[in-house]
């Protein structure tokens, strides 16, 4: 069976403290996101407005200090909690649209990337 997927990649700049500490010692990086969608239906989908639908998401946490934002106020911004929030907030998102979000990796190094899935796809 053929798995197929469209690979969507945003970047996003962000500060935070892993570990909850002040925000004077808040540190900055851009982040990568990769996001692998199927269209579930199978009907022609114009891919630019889920694209869209995204990037407002995303918009969210541009530039934002991480540990002031509701997801993570009582939750270290750890780049495993960004990626399972995002995940969990994405997934929800994106089958509201007519897609399935079938794995997201979040890096911050190009080197160190953290994957997340509920499927084995590749």
């Amino acid at each position: 069976m053929w798995n197929k997927a469209y690979k969507y990649t945003f970047k996003l700049h962000i500060s935070h403290n892993p570990v909850s500490v002040s925000k004077q010692s808040a540190h900055f990086h851009t982040i990568k996101i990769i996001l692998y969608l199927q269209n579930f239906n199978n009907k022609f989908s114009k891919y630019d407005v889920i694209e869209k639908i995204i990037q407002n998401y995303f918009k969210i946490y541009e530039g934002a200090y991480l540990n002031e934002t509701a997801s993570f106020y009582e939750l270290d911004p750890t780049i495993e909690n960004i990626g399972r929030v995002f995940y969990s907030h994405l997934k929800s998102i994106v089958w509201e649209n007519g897609f399935e979000l079938l794995t997201l990796e979040i890096s911050e190094t190009p080197t160190r990337i953290f994957s997340i899935s509920e499927k084995e796809i590749f």
